[in-house]
């Protein structure tokens, strides 16, 4: 066989999944964190761990031809997947009178600078996204129902951050917020393969909602955003009791607006 045409294991794809879990869990156990931070760039123990673990020397003209020629070159489709869902969210929210412009504390060193900082925290993220869906496309050819396949490796790769250690209770909004995202990831990688599209869609869908109506998560806000701060408010104002499911919402808008964009794909 040639060289090229190597593909990976399906049973080494288990094995990765096993180290990660295992890891992660020990790494939570001894409450320490699933990241780490060198000279600005992020690296998630879930996004760049698989592909170091996976990638052999057959398999880097794979990778290369990945990070050269994307399958999907268009613009418009990915730009309504990242955005139109927010924009979905915030036309209810201010139709139906539950929202409002806020006053978080760190506003302007925070909040604004955020905004005008996006290109960096793109750049500071990009490496460890490239990792993770590098790994989704390279692993295809070893799939035999790609799709379904693909969603239950991505839930199993983040399973240890939902198995509840020293008294942590699971969030079942946030589960349900992950399978939303992890489904339309699947669909993404199924249907366009579009490296980099893709690792832009699941920082911005990620950062704009956190931006935009606030985050508790320590994790998410020092991966996404600085990580000098632990908590953030939002840039709007909820009504209480509502913003507990605007996560989940906006990502299940976002998974229906990525189906309809397959469902188009695949009739062509």
């Amino acid at each position: 066989m040639n060289i090229a045409d190597k593909k990976i294991n399906f049973s080494f794809i288990a094995f990765t999944i096993i180290v990660v879990n295992a890891t992660g869990l020990l790494l939570k156990y001894f409450d320490l964190d699933r990241y780490l931070i060198f000279v600005g760039f992020r690296f998630y123990l879930s996004f760049t761990l698989p592909l170091i673990i996976v990638v052999r020397y057959y398999l880097f003209p794979k990778l290369k031809e990945i990070l050269i020629h994307p399958k999907y070159n268009k613009t418009f489709q990915p730009l309504g997947w990242i955005f139109l869902p927010l924009i979905i969210i915030l036309i209810v929210l201010y139709f139906t009178k539950k929202i409002d412009i806020g006053d978080p504390d760190y506003f302007y060193e925070f909040g604004l600078s955020s905004i005008f900082d996006y290109p960096i925290y793109v750049i500071w993220n990009l490496p460890q996204l490239l990792f993770f869906v590098g790994f989704l496309i390279l692993i295809q050819p070893a799939l035999k129902f790609p799709f379904s396949q693909t969603l239950l490796i991505i839930l199993l790769l983040f399973a240890y951050e939902f198995i509840p250690l020293n008294k942590i209770k699971v969030d079942y909004f946030d589960l349900i917020s992950f399978v939303f995202i992890s489904t339309s990831v699947s669909l993404l990688i199924k249907y366009f393969q579009n490296i980099y599209w893709i690792s832009l869609f699941i920082f911005t869908v990620l950062w704009s909602a956190l931006l935009s109506f606030g985050s508790n998560s320590q994790t998410m806000i020092h991966i996404l955003f600085a990580a000098q701060y632990q908590t953030w408010d939002g840039f709007f104002d909820v009504v209480k009791g509502w913003g507990t499911y605007l996560l989940s919402a906006q990502l299940g808008i976002t998974l229906f607006v990525v189906s309809l964009s397959a469902l188009l794909k695949k009739s062509k």
